[in-house]
């Protein structure tokens, strides 16, 4: 869900006008309690929209679709367009209305507005009244002599470090009277960045790529050719805790193993699909650039979820599925060292020799210690929330609304109806909750107002009535 707030750059939260403008929410009401919760909890001030670092989204997961000038246009004719210009030389960025394009010189001329403050989510201008960007010949040209007799300032661009500013029309009238533009001055410079660096990276290959491969030893030699995987997961009992464990045997041509790994694996969201999905990442990583794999599963689920979470183009859908770390680390894993995977599906509890092994290592590793490091230490996805240093690998929403729960049980459990009765240690709060939940509105959430109190406040007028 945050990837949705976010500037396309990952590390300013959106105000609520450029979400709105964006469609992202509606265009009415008022703003709701979930946005003023991550106001309060994910910036780094409170006078700042900055998130804090451990939320910072890599910007190939934000809604970043650039505003582009319309190239349509023919040279030498007057079109103004609202453009943002970013000036590699001089690391400044300038908004103003591009009036006249030159193609095949990669410049354009420009007008020069300023914000009418310094704060980030400014989106009214004034025209510059001239200041050492001016070049007045410019001014002296027919076209703009004529139709921009508002505008004092003027200057010429490169048209390849020059983007749309995401605005809907916005007519400039010979009043010198402010403008006041769709998005931020934050938003538009945070979209433009982004979208002028990646150009500059796909035209510059040897660039280095902004995220590094968290494991730099690789494991596996280049002979190797495929990989058995296998997950294995036992629920928790009276006694004993879940367990989760995966394996992995490598193999080359000759169906020689080379390699073999196996894990115990941190408890945390335990599932016998998270053993396996596991399984797979833990032997991607091994792996080294350029590699070419085949990977054998006994678990169609994966293989299904493969299909729908790698092979397609990244969604934001896929923050909402369960694992969602799990599946961004592969999907970054293969991106980062240009892995061609395919996935193979063979039977469960068959005759594979190479199956049962694998099997029969993620079952022998129950017996091993649970490892000392945390499970973000696995974890490869360029944005990664936690939880009192927990990965949260679950739908964002229903977390934040679990959280929400737990504190509403907490103000139901501290009333002076049951603290004046003894210990809270006296009531079973699990069995109450469960109890309550059950109940058609007391769990449920309207405008960010949980229907629990309305029983509270009923509670309240006992306590006070005679």
């Amino acid at each position: 869900m945050l990837a949705q707030l976010v500037s396309p750059c990952g590390r300013y939260l959106m105000n609520w006008p450029d979400l709105r403008y964006l469609g992202i929410v509606g265009r009415k009401g008022r703003i709701p309690t979930w946005f003023n919760f991550i106001e309060n909890n994910f910036l780094s001030s409170f006078s700042s929209s900055l998130l804090l670092p451990l939320y910072f989204i890599n910007s190939s997961f934000t809604l970043a679709s650039p505003c582009l000038l319309d190239h349509t246009v023919k040279d030498y004719h007057f079109y103004p367009q609202w453009a943002i210009n970013l000036d590699s030389a001089t690391q400044t960025s300038s908004v103003g209305r591009v009036c006249i394009t030159y193609k095949k010189q990669n410049s354009a001329i420009m007008s020069h507005w300023l914000p009418v403050s310094t704060s980030a989510d400014e989106r009214t201008y004034n025209p510059c009244p001239g200041c050492a960007l001016n070049i007045p010949a410019l001014s002296r040209k027919f076209a703009i002599k004529q139709r921009c007799n508002s505008e004092k300032c003027f200057f010429n661009v490169i048209l390849s470090e020059t983007v749309g500013y995401p605005t809907r029309n916005a007519k400039v009238f010979a009043a010198y009277l402010p403008i006041t533009l769709s998005t931020s001055w934050s938003y538009a410079t945070s979209l433009a960045l982004v979208h002028l660096t990646n150009s500059l990276l796909s035209a510059s290959p040897s660039l280095s790529p902004f995220f590094k491969d968290r494991i730099e030893d690789d494991v596996l030699p280049p002979s190797v050719q495929s990989l058995y995987t296998d997950g294995s997961f036992h629920p928790a009992k009276e006694s004993l805790p879940s367990s989760m464990t995966s394996a992995w045997i490598a193999l080359d041509n000759d169906g020689l193993i080379l390699e073999s790994s196996s894990m115990h694996l941190s408890s945390c969201f335990p599932s016998a699909l998270r053993s396996e999905i596991f399984a797979v990442l833990l032997g991607l990583s091994a792996l080294s650039h350029d590699f070419s794999i085949s990977i054998y599963t006994d678990c169609s689920q994966v293989i299904s979820l493969w299909t729908r979470l790698v092979i397609t183009p990244f969604s934001l859908k896929l923050l909402q599925e369960p694992n969602h770390l799990l599946w961004l680390s592969i999907r970054q894993l293969i991106m980062d060292r240009n892995l061609k995977v395919d996935l193979i599906k063979v039977p469960a509890h068959g005759d594979d020799i190479y199956n049962i092994q694998a099997d029969s290592l993620a079952k022998d590793a129950h017996s091993f210690l649970q490892p000392t490091v945390l499970p973000s230490a696995f974890c490869y996805a360029p944005c990664l929330l936690t939880f009192n240093s927990l990965p949260i690998d679950v739908n964002i929403h229903h977390f934040l609304r679990s959280i929400a729960d737990a504190r509403a049980l907490l103000s139901f459990c501290s009333m002076a109806r049951f603290t004046a009765l003894g210990s809270p240690s006296l009531f079973d709060w699990a069995g109450i909750y469960f109890c309550l939940s059950q109940i058609k509105g007391f769990a449920s959430h309207k405008n960010g107002r949980p229907e629990f109190w309305i029983f509270c406040i009923k509670l309240l007028l006992d306590m006070c009535l005679p």
